[in-house]
């Protein structure tokens, strides 16, 4: 056992106590008054590690953002840690996933997803503080609270951040076999309109134009663009249409859910989706592109160095990936060097079992401190 992984071992209690402090706050993303109870408790601890500066980003839709900086005026480009604070577990789930520890597991609503992941970094941060080796250079951790429903509002923030950062360090929890992910699936949701023409079901239905037959023939096409083999699926996944049981349907409103493993099969699906024609005489076919996370590429040679960090302190590290988006996915498609799933092991995130491997605590945070201390001094 390396000298750095020994010392957060002798903290593991200490970090117990704070992931308790936070799950405790409970923070569903779309309760803006518990976010920001979470947010406050946050701020103050950041402001307990002297950082250069914190400014707090208000939000109206959902919970404040933070921005802690290190060494704000060292040379160099910083480092960026990207922490989300809300969970996807409406207030009130601490009565049904009470806080219980286990088997050397810590159970809790947003306790792997992500709150262990702020436990960590700022726990290596305040080591590396502590003892005097903080790297000299620009160190900034963003706490979000929107990520659980895409980063919508915090995303322009992120990539600003990241435009200059020597490499983008993602706190969210590892993979179920504990890999940290050099990649992810970047994905887009689409919202398709079919108009047609209501009529008589009984009296007139040739006056008619079903949407929902136009629908299930598109719905056909739009099946054929998955290519599961190769990462790329395209589900429709909400339908809705038609007004009585007498009428011919005029319009049918679908949400399509698409994932791909390359910016490239993002391209081709755009145009492919929104360049639908209709089969029906006279019906209108509209399929509109909303929100999306670029895929997150794995990128040549980053793994390879983490873990040669990882090795000099004793820690095998492994690499995966995930179907699931993150703010990882902004700043990789940046051309940022991105490493995800640095948070705690565990299983069950978004579930009622969600749980955190409590000895992965101390191993992670010996990993980002070595990864803050030694990528410095390669430079």
């Amino acid at each position: 056992m390396t000298k750095l992984l020994d010392a957060f071992k002798k903290r593991q209690s200490a970090m117990l106590d704070l992931l308790t402090a936070l799950v405790e706050r409970e923070s569903f993303t779309r309760e803006k008054d518990s976010v920001d109870r979470l947010v406050d408790f946050l701020e103050a601890r950041f402001h307990s590690l002297s950082p250069s500066s914190v400014q707090r980003f208000p939000q109206s839709d959902v919970g404040d953002f933070l921005l802690a900086k290190w060494n704000e005026t060292a040379p160099g480009n910083p480092f960026l840690i990207l922490a989300h604070g809300d969970t996807v577990h409406p207030t009130g789930a601490l009565s049904s996933m009470p806080i219980r520890i286990e088997d050397g597991r810590f159970y809790g609503p947003g306790a792997l997803d992500m709150k262990a992941g702020i436990v960590i970094a700022l726990e290596a941060i305040r080591a590396l503080q502590q003892s005097g080796q903080l790297p000299p250079r620009p160190i900034h951790f963003l706490l979000n609270t929107d990520e659980e429903i895409g980063s919508p509002h915090s995303e322009a923030l992120i990539k600003d951040l990241a435009a200059d950062c020597e490499l983008a360090l993602v706190m969210e929890p590892a993979t179920k076999e504990g890999a940290i992910k050099t990649w992810r699936k970047g994905g887009g949701k689409y919202t398709l309109t079919i108009d047609g023409r209501a009529a008589h079901a009984g009296i007139a239905p040739q006056e008619g134009i079903n949407a929902i037959i136009e629908f299930a023939q598109q719905a056909l096409e739009i099946n054929k663009l998955n290519d599961l083999k190769y990462g790329t699926s395209v589900s429709i996944t909400l339908v809705e249409g038609g007004s009585a049981g007498n009428v011919i349907p005029a319009q049918v409103r679908a949400h399509i859910d698409t994932r791909v493993m390359t910016m490239s099969a993002m391209e081709d699906l755009q145009a492919a989706l929104t360049n639908l024609y209709p089969k029906m005489p006279g019906a209108k076919v509209c399929c509109v592109r909303g929100h999306q996370r670029p895929p997150m590429e794995r990128r040549p040679g980053l793994f390879e160095k983490v873990a040669e960090i990882g090795e000099r302190q004793g820690l095998t590290l492994y690499e995966g990936g995930t179907g699931g988006g993150s703010d990882g996915n902004f700043t990789a498609a940046m051309g940022i060097p991105t490493l995800d799933g640095l948070g705690a092991h565990g299983d069950g995130a978004h579930a009622p079992h969600e749980h955190v491997i409590i000895d992965s605590l101390p191993r992670q945070a010996t990993l980002i401190a070595a990864i803050l201390r030694e990528w410095a001094l390669g430079d």
